[in-house]
């Protein structure tokens, strides 16, 4: 049976009271889950503050929640009890925000921020509550700006910036979270002719044509592709005019041996007499039986490629520079079982197992000197298990539990010259939190709920005086406030009621007529 809950919150106790009456308007406006409670939770001035349903105490289907004035904070759903789908937020007076895609409580697919007239102002690409993939950044207009890529929350690959009337202005060149380079094309000289280097692209991306430009001409050397990115051609130009059997135009080889019996033996691709891409070496039965990778003439692995363009069987692959980076499995193109990673100057750095191309079991980082630097496990791609981390003295500086990629129980943090202890719930922290200073002394002491700041937090500091105290009601700033100078002599006092500020050092802030806005503490 599906019954509906409204639950009003007061700043230390709750009342619950069941209603049983269906709310009939919202289940015409949306699928109720079988033995819904449907519930609401009021702010104490009887306002509405969130509504959804609860099964077994723990929230699912469609949940929403509003600001005190009745506007829609956020709403979104809950699958298994955990964020999934789309999430909108706004602000107090309705204007859209961000809008998150979750799966499994993680962020996994786009999270959108919006300028105020609805024009997507950034987007980006999320996987496993980690930037993976591309972030697009656009003007007011609509236009697209810069697009970064991104591995593993770090600025990673080829990215590019625009111009206001779309045309590709910069190549941007990421490396492990850092710019490493800036190249700018597509440029117009004072008399608006082309000039420098021009690359145009298909409508789905795909490269077609690069080359040098100079008053307005072609000048020098000029690669075309074909629909699927092939280069197709190379031709050579001077000022304009194509010069007819440039030997610079002779770049792309693609060689063959071949066994007695006819059948092709090897398969490689040279540019410019460099070897690249894939090798291949086959038996006189046309069975590829061991391969390579090259790049710019240097092998950067090698192991099979099947017809398919996948990986199969062992590999190793290398540093530009030649040394091993890493080794293991591939089945069908994804990672499988034991693999090893290792830095440029030879250390074992990181060692675990694959399944399916995804994290499965213990995996150890290790610092150059051979010692422990990380220890955890996973389970189908998803920390699970217990979690630790030293630093290079061999000092255990994190410790504490996943389940399915969310944080749970006690955790230990040892992070910014201060320790943190408290329990996650549900990646959440929840109940009381302590800080310390590395003499000992309480740094901090404050509780949540769910993530939310509640109640009393006092912030000390490492002799023990009284540095802050705050309070809050289920996230949101309320009561006084106070803040302490030199000696703990007390600073100043702000009075908070629901988020909004009404009065400093005991005197009243006055109304005003102007449009007010709140304040949030998300």
């Amino acid at each position: 049976m599906n019954k509906p809950i409204t639950i009003v919150f007061f700043s230390k106790n709750i009342r619950i009271l069941l209603l049983y009456v269906l709310i009939t308007s919202f289940a015409s406006a949306q699928e109720i889950p079988v033995n819904c409670e449907w519930t609401e939770y009021t702010f104490p001035s009887g306002q509405k503050a969130s509504e959804g349903c609860l099964i077994n105490g723990k929230p699912e289907g469609t949940w929403t929640s509003y600001f005190p004035n009745g506007m829609i904070k956020s709403v979104g759903a809950r699958k298994d009890f955990l964020l999934h789908g789309l999430w909108v937020f706004s602000d107090s007076t309705g204007i859209k925000l961000r809008t998150v895609e979750y799966e499994a409580n993680q962020k996994s697919g786009w999270e959108r921020t919006y300028f105020l007239n609805g024009q997507v102002k950034e987007e980006i690409q999320f996987k496993e509550n980690k930037r993976s993939g591309w972030t697009h950044q656009y003007d007011e207009s609509g236009q697209k700006r810069k697009s970064i890529p991104y591995r593993v929350d770090l600025e990673d690959g080829k990215g590019r910036e625009f111009s206001a009337d779309g045309r590709v202005i910069s190549l941007l060149d990421y490396k492990k979270g850092y710019l490493r380079g800036i190249e700018k094309i597509n440029r117009n000289d004072s008399r608006g002719e082309k000039t420098g280097v021009w690359m145009e692209w298909s409508d789905s991306g795909v490269l077609l044509e690069q080359g040098v430009w100079k008053d307005g001409k072609r000048n020098g050397l000029f690669r075309f592709y074909d629909q699927w990115g092939q280069l197709d051609r190379v031709e050579k130009y001077l000022d304009g005019v194509v010069v007819s059997d440039a030997e610079e135009t002779v770049e792309i080889d693609v060689r063959t041996t071949r066994h007695k019996n006819g059948v092709i033996a090897s398969r490689a691709t040279y540019e410019s007499e460099k070897r690249v891409g894939v090798f291949s070496e086959y038996d006189e039965e046309g069975m590829i039986i061991s391969g390579a990778l090259y790049e710019a003439g240097v092998k950067i692995g090698d192991g099979i490629t099947n017809a398919q363009g996948q990986r199969i069987g062992f590999w190793r692959q290398f540093y530009s520079s030649g040394e091993l980076k890493s080794e293991g499995a591939f089945s069908n193109g994804k990672r499988e079982g034991q693999w090893k990673f290792y830095a440029i100057s030879g250390e074992l750095v990181q060692e675990g197992r694959y399944t399916n191309g995804l994290y499965n079991g213990n995996w150890t980082w290790y610092y150059l000197d051979g010692s422990i630097h990380r220890d955890e496990s996973y389970r189908n791609g998803k920390a699970s298990g217990l979690f630790r981390e030293w630093n290079s003295s061999g000092e255990l500086i994190v410790e504490g539990t996943y389940d399915f990629g969310l944080k749970q129980g006690p955790w230990m943090m040892n992070v910014n010259n201060h320790l943190e202890k408290g329990v996650y719930l549900d990646d959440e922290r929840n109940g009381e939190w302590v800080h310390e200073h590395p003499n000992g002394e309480r740094q901090f002491t404050g509780s949540y709920e769910l993530g939310l700041p509640v109640g009393k937090h006092v912030y000390k500091n490492d002799q023990g005086s009284m540095v802050q105290i705050e309070r809050y009601d289920m996230g949101t700033k309320d009561g006084k406030w106070l803040l302490y100078g030199p000696n703990q002599t007390l600073r100043q006092t702000l009075d908070y009621k629901q988020g909004k500020l009404v009065r400093i050092d005991g005197q009243r802030l006055k109304e005003t007529n102007s449009r007010k806005t709140e304040q949030s503490d998300d």
